[in-house]
């Protein structure tokens, strides 16, 4: 038998093709992990320029709602000095202005929510009312007076349960499972 010449030429054309075919393969992947690479560092800055305009943009909106806020005040106290100036809530609202009745109450030195609250907290306590009448004819023909603080029992008159507990709490045992 005859032997076959090799082709050297083709066998390293055909190694190099294929070799050459993995290298660009791997050239791909280079290429792809470059792109996230750049945008991922596109997004970073895009969601930092983003981060910003919502900060300043938050920021516009409290100045403005402190200068509405500012605004409002030096309304109020124009018209309070307006009030105690001599004008009256009438003249102001014939001339077109428009007066809020809290303006009108502070002015006239009328209550404020404050003065209200100090006023509700120093109202007397009503005084306790028994639910057992015998014991509200007790203490009234006895002549006692209420030494105890205002919304505390005294011992003696306070209910009891089956088991000789007194206070709202029931007790263990009333609760206990009897099935």
């Amino acid at each position: 038998m005859s032997a076959t010449p090799i082709n050297t030429d083709a066998i390293y054309a055909a190694a190099e093709a294929a070799v050459r075919g993995r290298v660009a393969l791997a050239e791909a992947i280079v290429t792809a992990q470059q792109a996230v690479g750049t945008a991922e560092e596109n997004a970073a800055k895009q969601r930092a320029e983003a981060d910003a305009a919502i900060k300043a943009a938050e920021a516009t909106k409290r100045a403005a709602t402190k200068s509405v806020e500012a605004s409002k005040k030096a309304v109020h106290t124009a018209m309070k000095e307006a009030l105690t100036g001599g004008w009256t809530a009438a003249e102001l609202r014939d001339i077109g202005l428009t007066v809020p009745t809290s303006v009108i109450a502070a002015a006239a030195g009328g209550k404020t929510s404050e003065s209200r609250k100090r006023s509700a907290s120093t109202t007397p306590k009503r005084p306790r009312i028994s639910l057992n009448a015998s014991e509200d004819a007790a203490s009234t023909n006895a002549g006692e007076q209420g030494s105890t603080e205002p919304g505390t029992t005294p011992p003696e008159h306070q209910l009891q349960n089956e088991h000789g507990h007194t206070g709202n709490a029931p007790d263990v045992q009333s609760l206990a499972y009897t099935g």
